[in-house]
């Protein structure tokens, strides 16, 4: 008989995504910055039949505007690259958003039950390939394509303890966008393959998964059959690896067999405009042993009873083969304790409570309050099956916690720019402060905001995971203040004009947690404030240079401040030389721009610096995103006494930041680029004052600030660490 447990659809639950809320001037989709050419989808299958030879599948590629003619290189790289067959170049066409690119497949390669995968690249995403070319930098420049035949479903069976030939059937536990659990459920496997289909699962349509030789699990895209009215389609769903198109997920999210029957899938349930649950899922072929009882605890929290007491409360679940079982709560936690379990179980099975609190004995699920303390406590429940046996003990830790003892609290939280501080600067400090109670570790993410967005997308974990993976942690003396009267700190060298996300997690002694957020934005500066009234005279002779400097390494970055002196002289009417914008003795490159008589400002673009030891360097610019040579500009202008480096009108991203790149060859392309810049350094938040006005110490302090970088896909992105100080 069928059992479901609790499966609610999840109708309310938040859907994650990378879009982001920017403040600033308006996107123009058919402007400079709407060249950006994308696959609408990271991965794709089709099934053909079995008859075939040959196939065809169709591939989207889009942009968001419509003006122009936009090309791009397409790359073909897998294990079955050679069975695909795609253009090396597309266009969109001038007047469409798309262009549906045929890729032609061999199946003669294609055995029945496995599949033909390859991935497509949209190549040279960082590098212009033209005057009139396109570039990526926000949307999906990748797409894993499988094809496979069709398949012909049978039903599965298996022999019971008499020898004979039954059904196989299966129970699913479902814990992301279902909850609950489903008993019976039938099995179909594709004729000659180890691909299976469980019936009438979720919404009543079948789930289909791929058992490998090596005990690994497929789960591909597939549709739940559940329509979300809200974004007018169908949910889906399938494992990470798929969801992602990078099997390399599996090492982070599995989906094995452990050779006794028991499935285990990290699913990711999805539409197109992003995702609403990750959870990992089991699927379990039952058997002659498996019809033993099973079971499930749930916490519900603290209710009021109909006397007015505070009380919390405990709910068990169990399925058709538990004939009976016994039910307590007992102090402290013992889910990672085997002897304690143990010997709970056997107090149970000789008639004896193993705590202070009274033993049930019940024959259906049940939901009830439960008179407990505040604490720390574990709920039981011992399984007995159709013959009397005692089975499995279940269990599960929770905090009871009525009047607030106990739960990690965030009391205040503050996340700000304080521009009235005078020895900060508002253009790269952040501050905050924070106050709670019952905290005994804390963790923290302090990130550009785009770049918590990728990495939120990107690992596609729960933000209490997020943290708790990719977060730093606090030392005891800031713990020690938030409980107290609370702590103010510091993130310093950030980044003028950018919005920051600073997500936090706490826990308490038990493990309990909270998430706290916020955003804050440092003050940043325009070309538009440029002193229109300077003209080329004025941009030349000696400077004082400051910038940020940062230094990458293994172990993560270092930024600190720079001092060094920078000489511009003419070199004609509108071009002038620029020395001194590395501090490194062995590197000392003349950097050529030009004088913009509408900015009022000097322009200096990506160009040759002629060779560094063995390699050929070249001036490249970076939005923290992605690095650039070609296609950027920044303008030095004057705002105030004091000149400023900004990304110049019509530069590809919002370049801040420029360095010295490396490259193995005179021709800079991404196959030259040694990944790699003089020194390991970037410069950032780069301003000059004339050497005869420039001050022999600042008024805003000079802080040296740290950060950890990591890679994320394709990206590096910068987590920075408070001051402790």
């Amino acid at each position: 008989m069928k059992k479901i447990l609790y499966i609610l659809p999840a109708v309310a639950m938040v859907l994650f995504s990378c879009s982001k809320v920017q403040e600033g001037p308006l996107y123009d989709s058919n402007g400079d910055d709407g060249k950006e050419i994308h696959f609408i989808q990271s991965s794709l299958e089709k099934e053909f039949g079995t008859d075939l030879t040959e196939g065809t599948i169709d591939v989207v590629i889009a942009r968001p505007g419509n003006s122009g003619d936009y090309s791009v290189g397409i790359l073909n790289r897998g294990d079955d690259s050679d069975a695909f067959s795609i253009p090396e170049s597309v266009t969109i066409p001038d007047g469409a958003y798309s262009v549906t690119v045929p890729v032609e497949v061999d199946l003669s390669k294609l055995i029945r039950g496995s599949s033909l995968k390859t991935s497509f690249y949209i190549r040279e995403r960082e590098a212009a390939l033209g005057d009139n070319s396109a570039y990526v930098s926000r949307y999906t420049d990748k797409m894993t394509v499988s094809v496979s035949f069709e398949l012909v479903w049978e039903e599965y069976y298996r022999q019971n303890g008499s020898g004979e030939e039954v059904r196989q059937t299966a129970t699913f536990i479902y814990n992301g966008f279902y909850t609950g659990r489903a008993t019976g459920l039938t099995v179909d496997r594709a004729e000659g393959t180890n691909i299976f289909r469980v019936n009438d699962w979720a919404s009543g349509v079948g789930f289909r998964f791929i058992l490998n030789d090596d005990n690994t699990c497929t789960v591909p895209a597939q549709s739940i059959g559940y329509f979300n009215s809200n974004y007018n389609e169908y949910v889906y769903v399938s494992d990470m690896a798929v969801y992602l198109g990078d099997d390399t997920a599996y090492g982070t999210y599995p989906c094995t067999y452990d050779g006794n029957g028991t499935f285990t899938f990290n699913l990711i349930y999805y539409v197109s405009a992003g995702y609403f649950s990750i959870a990992e899922e089991t699927l379990i072929f039952e058997s002659d042993a498996s019809g033993s009882p099973e079971m499930a605890i749930e916490y519900g929290g603290i209710e009021t009873s109909e006397t007015g007491v505070s009380a919390a409360r405990l709910s068990f679940y169990a399925n058709d083969y538990v004939k009976y079982y016994k039910a307590t709560v007992v102090s402290g936690d013992l889910t990672a304790n085997a002897t304690l379990q143990n010997s709970v179980r056997q107090q149970l099975i000789d008639g004896q409570a193993p705590g202070s609190f009274p033993v049930l004995t019940l024959y259906e699920d049940n939901s009830d309050l439960w008179n407990i303390p505040a604490g720390n406590f574990t709920a039981v429940a011992l399984a007995y099956d159709g013959n009397d046996r005692p089975c499995n003990l279940y269990t599960l830790r929770f905090t009871c916690d009525p009047d607030g003892s106990y739960s990690p609290q965030v009391l205040g939280f503050d996340f700000y720019n304080d521009p009235s501080l005078a020895a900060y600067s508002p253009y790269s400090t952040l501050f905050w402060s924070m106050s709670g109670r019952n905290i005994v570790s804390l963790k923290y993410i302090c990130m550009r905001t785009d770049m918590f967005d990728y990495i939120y997308g990107y690992y596609g974990l729960p933000m209490e995971e997020l943290i708790e993976t990719q977060g730093n942690t606090a030392v005891q003396t800031i713990i020690d203040n938030i409980n107290g009267d609370g702590f103010t700190t510091y993130f310093s060298n950030m980044v003028e004009g950018m919005e920051y996300t600073l997500a936090v997690l706490v826990k308490n002694s038990f493990g309990d947690s909270q998430v706290v957020t916020a955003k804050a934005s440092t003050m940043g500066r325009s070309y538009e404030d440029f002193d229109r009234t300077k003209t080329m005279d004025d941009f030349l002779g000696a400077f004082s240079a400051t910038a940020t400097g940062t230094v990458s390494g293994s172990s993560g970055s270092t930024s600190s401040a720079l001092r060094y002196r920078v000489d511009i002289s003419r070199k004609n009417d509108t071009q002038v030389l620029i020395t001194g914008l590395s501090d490194m003795r062995d590197f000392t490159p003349a950097v050529s721009g030009y004088y913009d008589e509408e900015l009022h400002a000097v322009v200096i673009e990506p160009q040759p610096l002629g060779t560094y030891r063995s390699d050929y360097a070249f001036l490249g610019m970076s939005d923290g995103f992605s690095i650039y040579w070609g296609g950027c500009s920044m303008a030095i202008g004057y705002i105030g006494d004091t000149l400023y480096c900004l990304a110049a009108p019509g530069s590809t991203g919002k370049v801040y930041s420029y360095q010295f790149l490396l490259f193995s060859s005179e021709t800079a392309n991404s196959s030259t680029y040694l990944r790699e810049s003089v020194g390991s350094k970037t410069y950032s938040s780069l301003s000059l004052s004339p050497l005869a006005l420039a001050p022999s110490a600042s008024s805003v302090r000079d802080v040296s600030g740290y950060a950890n970088e990591f890679r994320a896909g394709d990206r590096t992105v910068t987590s920075y660490l408070m001051h402790e100080d």
